[in-house]
């Protein structure tokens, strides 16, 4: 992670799972890194390692919808910034700058991947059988189900990205695309909530639990 601030890489570690990379986050070395670290903003509050809701009848969906609309703002405001920051620099008459999108297509690709590697972290605490009440056989199955549906739109999320870049005139746009990452954002949340509160009350605990103090090592 090279110079990624301490406070960002616990939040990485540890709540990728949840929503992570609110703002735009490009791994160092890649093109355009260092504009997308001047442009990062974590989250006001941290969103908390168990469920935000109190059971799956009540969804807790207006605080929810809060922090998906905070996450769409700060991805947003990114974007803004970092297209006002590499404008800066960028040739003008260089046709491969003419689409900026597609010339940090590879670069938002590289943060994807990594965030998924940090995602694979909780994931491994997640079906780690080395921690009391381990998920049981329906639970891993339950678990897949949440993993595919967080690859699947944090794919959504980083192809809107792209494309937002891509735009001539993306801050004519900003409402349609807030909306859209709001609802993504929105999504993520609502799936993690299903399956955690589907865990029985030891399973989840167990899990929590683990997440914790994996956070306090990390601390």
């Amino acid at each position: 992670m090279g110079s990624f601030p301490k406070t960002n890489l616990l939040f990485f570690f540890i709540f990728v799972g949840s929503v992570s990379a609110h703002s735009l986050w490009i791994p160092e070395g890649n093109l355009g890194w260092e504009a997308a670290k001047d442009c990062y903003v974590p989250l006001k509050k941290e969103i908390p390692a168990g469920p935000i809701s109190p059971n799956l009848i009540n969804l807790d969906r207006t605080k929810m919808e809060e922090y998906a609309k905070e996450s769409a703002e700060l991805r947003l405001n990114s974007l803004n910034c970092f297209l006002e920051v590499v404008s800066k620099t960028l040739p003008e008459d260089d046709p491969l700058t003419s689409d900026l999108g597609e010339y940090f297509k590879a670069s938002l690709l590289s943060g994807k991947d990594k965030e998924e590697m940090y995602f694979s972290y909780e994931w491994r605490i997640l079906l780690s059988d080395a921690r009391p009440y381990p998920l049981t056989p329906g639970e891993v199955n339950l678990a897949k189900q949440w993993f595919e549906a967080h690859t699947e739109v944090k794919e959504e999320i980083t192809n809107l990205s792209i494309e937002y870049l891509s735009e001539k005139n993306p801050k004519g746009k900003s409402k349609r695309y807030l909306d859209l990452f709001t609802g993504y954002y929105g999504t993520l949340l609502r799936e993690r909530d299903k399956f955690l509160l589907s865990l029985s009350l030891e399973s989840l605990k167990s899990y929590t639990d683990a997440l914790k103090q994996r956070k306090e090592k990390a601390e």
